[in-house]
């Protein structure tokens, strides 16, 4: 077995038995029967049987009776991302109950960031905290250079705003206008973003800000990236009211 697809099974919840046995039926669409898993696998039978109910439960295996057998059929790989997909969409639903009853103090939180890895941890927070958000905190604000943000990781970026899609989070982006911001701002509608522009000759602006749930973020892009996340319900409360004051004066 690849140890890269191993590996990736181990971390779905397959233990090694049941990544070997689903592994070998995905490899006949007829399927097999116990005695057939066993002698290939090498897996004694009364531990195929085990395993083989584990993966029924699981979904990703089924049956038919051929004869007075079951042969055992392993279910399409999209199968594996439609469960895994239910069980995140059901873990996002509880983050809220949990952080309820997790007794987290409500003292302010700052966290440091460096490189564009770190750039890009900033930004996963802000999908992650507004997955979950409500209301008004349900809405990226940011105050971002344009040639910055898409220079210095364009791919990221790209996964960044997919990702912020797929999730219908809005975000409201006042951006220096350019050739590049105007472009983006064509496909605005289709992404649920609304964009509003200032003349960058008169204000210099080279870093991101963005405004989101209970937390600021304050990134610099450039040749040495770093952020900083604030995580202060009155400051972002704070931040969120100069940002509409500053969006309202924008035309």
């Amino acid at each position: 077995m690849p140890k890269d697809i191993q590996k990736t099974l181990a971390q779905l919840g397959f233990k090694e038995t049941e990544a070997q046995i689903y592994l070998l039926c995905l490899q006949n669409k007829q399927g097999f029967f116990v005695f057939e898993i066993a002698k290939q696998t090498g897996i004694k039978r009364s531990t195929v049987n085990l395993v083989l109910e584990r993966l029924s439960q699981k979904g990703v295996l089924t049956h038919h009776i051929d004869g007075a057998r079951k042969r055992f059929i392993a279910e399409s790989p999209e199968t594996l991302l439609f469960r895994f997909e239910d069980s995140l969409n059901d873990m996002r639903a509880l983050i809220p109950l949990l952080h309820a009853v997790s007794g987290q103090d409500k003292k302010t939180k700052i966290r440091f960031f460096e490189g564009k890895r770190g750039i890009e941890t900033i930004h996963h927070d802000i999908l992650l905290t507004l997955r979950t958000a409500k209301g008004p905190k349900r809405e990226d604000l940011a105050i971002a250079s344009g040639e910055n943000v898409f220079e210095l990781q364009p791919e990221h970026q790209k996964q960044f705003i997919d990702k912020r899609v797929k999730a219908r989070i809005p975000i409201r982006w006042i951006a220096p206008e350019s050739p590049l911001t105007r472009k983006i701002d064509t496909l605005s509608s289709a992404e649920y973003r609304k964009m509003k522009f200032f003349d960058p000759k008169k204000y210099k602006f080279n870093i991101e800000l963005d405004v989101y749930g209970d937390s600021v973020a304050l990134m610099i892009l450039g040749n040495e990236p770093a952020g900083v996340i604030v995580e202060n319900e009155t400051l972002a409360e704070s931040f969120r009211g100069l940002f509409n004051l500053l969006w309202n004066s924008l035309r």
